[in-house]
């Protein structure tokens, strides 16, 4: 069975370690001007547990409230890559290094076309133009609404997507996604950006925004050895996967946590 790696395990050597300072606290690669980040919490030591930990999930993989919106394409349930997805996430779960991971419901599975706001995530580049950042989310949401509800996705009939691989293991579990053409590619960074227009936010990080689908979140930071293996395992998967998929058309979603994303439109 794999280790966790907590400080208990690490016996007295953990007892002598310094009191953490307030910036110690901050999460590993820590990137606010390059990435969107969680907002750190005060009374939570983020450098003990990946980016995530303490904002979707507790320590133990238990859901906590995260909720936003977004633009989000659902993977079809009656897909070859569903399907293949499904045997995936079995097989992980009999692995040893599973309690390594907290693993979401297949209900969930998407692709993230534009990450819209998060309620814990209130900076002014992250949050639309026109709202203050102290706006209540149920404003954002109506907002955003309004804002997406006569808004043409421009991608004609669909858009195949290839699985390219797998993303850093850094946070989690993850499928990188790309457009099979290069006109695909085109269609949808334009769409990013005319969203981003639209509402009058831009994330950090936007124009590298690596298009992916989320399987497990990280619970506690990989030994290197963990790394090399579970890396080999999910190579070997790899080659199992369907290699395209058609992309579902765009939705605008809410959310509470990452269990569940509620359409309330199709984008047009």
């Amino acid at each position: 069975m794999v280790a966790l790696l907590t400080d208990a395990a690490n016996g007295d050597a953990a007892a002598n370690k310094p009191a953490p300072t307030q910036g110690s606290l901050l999460p590993k690669d820590y990137r606010l001007d390059e990435r969107v980040e969680p907002t750190p919490k005060p009374d939570f030591p983020h450098y003990q547990y990946p980016r995530w930990i303490g904002h979707k999930f507790d320590p133990d993989g238990q859901i906590m409230p995260y909720p936003g919106n977004g633009v989000l394409s659902p993977l079809d349930p009656a897909s070859a890559l569903h399907r293949s997805l499904q045997v995936l996430l079995d097989d992980l779960q009999q692995q040893d290094f599973a309690l390594l991971y907290t693993f979401l419901p297949p209900s969930s599975w998407h692709m993230t076309t534009y990450e819209g706001i998060s309620d814990q995530i209130r900076l002014r580049n992250s949050w639309p133009a026109d709202l203050p950042v102290t706006a209540s989310l149920k404003a954002c949401h109506a907002y955003v609404a309004t804002r997406l509800a006569d808004f043409n996705h421009c991608l004609g009939a669909g858009i195949q997507m290839k699985v390219a691989g797998f993303e850093s293991l850094a946070e989690g579990i993850a499928l990188k996604l790309v457009p099979t053409t290069f006109d695909g590619e085109r269609a949808l960074r334009d769409l990013r950006n005319r969203i981003s227009q639209r509402l009058g936010m831009r994330h950090p990080g936007h124009d590298n925004y690596s298009f992916h689908m989320g399987l497990g979140y990280l619970l506690r930071h990989l030994s290197e050895g963990d790394e090399a293996r579970i890396a080999g395992f999910l190579e070997g998967w790899h080659a199992k996967l369907p290699r395209s998929f058609e992309l579902s058309i765009p939705e605008y979603c809410v959310y509470d946590d990452m269990y569940s994303f509620r359409r309330m439109f199709y984008l047009g």
